[in-house]
């Protein structure tokens, strides 16, 4: 979750240092000429440390580490300086001790728990350090610091002020995270849905407009096919006849199923699960042979669209086959626990390429030869499942197989 926010904010923690050691330049001079301070190495290290550090960040070969790693030994390395340059200008009496929960805040937003784990612990240490310098600048604190009541109830103050800024900040920044996740996902869905929606029209306009030519063709074929047939040497004329009409009508078989599953409203209707794996071996036919469908959970009757999520899961079985060799196997699960319905299928193929895979889903996006598919299945199969509140995921290893994984919400579950 937070990989992204050190790639962007170290360059900001690098300008942020370089102005810092600017500042402890101007300060070691008024220091010296306006108060006549001669404690100058506290400044001479915080300078040194700060140029020296800066410069190795920028570095080629420590640009090549993680950034969170880089930005977290940063704000150590600062919160270490800091204590050393405190120790030499008053100790723990000194105001800019507060910086340390600039640290703590900083690591907190941006880096991982265990950084911002380490970042509070160093502050916490080095400012209890602090109180080892001997001061006799405040007239109210008199004999050992340690045994002061006011200097321990000082460090306890700010323990407890770094470990809640730690704690607090950090929750919040993983609230804004997860926030900001979750209206990505939203508006992905949102997309995928306008999607659907412009499918949906594409596909009922197509329907419409090329049902008319398509059964123009269909029954001019007919009659040409029946005159042919009657000709003493018209066998190969009637045979491309018959062949036009086969691919007439399977244009009309896939215009119809395209835009039946885009528009069809909910036919939700009870089935056994038994039911449900009957209608999916109806539909693929002889090709069910080489699928084994096992249930599991319980075998009560559920409330589901039948007919899609059987065309859905034919549509995912069907990949799987064309996926695996002719004499491969395909594995279906379905699992009842109550409240929804979960399908699994696994194929043992040749997988599929991580470029490959991010596409799997899109409308018209398909790895098969012309002709033997129109790139829809998987995409109609998870618009299905989401639209009515479940998902659909694909997984794949190359050379080791795809799994999809179903979820449908069953109706009327609590």
């Amino acid at each position: 979750m937070f990989d992204l926010e050190p790639t962007i904010t170290l360059p900001w923690l690098v300008r942020l240092r370089w102005a810092l050691l600017v500042g402890q330049v101007l300060a070691s001079v008024v220091a010296r000429v306006v108060f006549d301070a001669r404690s100058w190495w506290p400044f001479a290290v915080a300078i040194a440390v700060l140029a020296m550090s800066n410069v190795a960040i920028t570095s080629r070969a420590v640009r090549k580490l993680p950034p969170g790693h880089v930005m977290g030994a940063a704000l150590l390395l600062d919160a270490a300086v800091l204590t050393v340059q405190l120790a030499g200008l008053g100790g723990a009496m000194n105001p800019f001790s507060v910086m340390y929960l600039v640290y703590i805040t900083l690591s907190a937003i941006v880096l991982s728990a265990r950084w911002t784990t380490a970042v509070a612990l160093v502050a916490i240490v080095g400012f209890a350090l602090l109180f080892l310098v001997p001061t006799t600048t405040h007239i109210h604190h008199t004999g050992a610091p340690l045994l002061d009541p006011h200097l321990q109830g000082m460090w306890l103050a700010f323990v407890l002020a770094a470990v809640l800024t730690a704690f607090f900040v950090r929750r919040i920044s993983r609230a804004i995270a997860t926030q900001r996740d979750q209206i990505a996902e939203l508006r992905e869905t949102a997309a995928r849905t306008a999607r659907h929606a412009s499918l949906a029209t594409l596909a009922a306009g197509a329907a419409h407009e090329l049902n008319n030519p398509m059964s123009t063709i269909a029954i001019a074929a007919h009659e040409a096919h029946l005159r042919a047939s009657q000709l003493a040497d018209g066998a190969s004329v009637a045979a491309d006849l018959e062949l036009i009409l086969q691919q007439v009508e399977r244009c009309q078989r896939i215009l119809h199923q395209m835009a039946a599953r885009l528009t069809a409203v909910d036919s939700t209707r009870t089935v056994t699960p038994d039911e449900l794996v009957d209608e999916i071996r109806a539909q693929l036919g002889d090709r069910a042979q080489r699928v084994g469908i096992r249930i599991s959970g319980e075998s009560a009757s559920i409330a589901v669209p039948a007919a899609p999520v059987a065309q859905s899961l034919v549509a995912l079985i069907k990949n799987a086959l064309d996926a695996s060799g002719p004499q491969d196997s395909i594995e279906v699960e379905i699992r009842h626990d109550g409240t929804s319905l979960t399908i699994e299928v696994v194929d043992h193929g040749a997988g599929i390429a991580d470029d490959v895979l991010a596409k799997v889903g899109e409308p018209f996006f398909t790895t098969k030869a012309p002709g033997h598919g129109l790139g829809l299945g998987v995409f109609l199969a998870r618009v299905f499942f989401e639209s009515h509140g479940g998902a659909l995921a694909i997984e794949s290893t190359p050379g080791s197989g795809t799994r999809a994984l179903a979820r449908l919400p069953i109706a009327g579950a609590a």
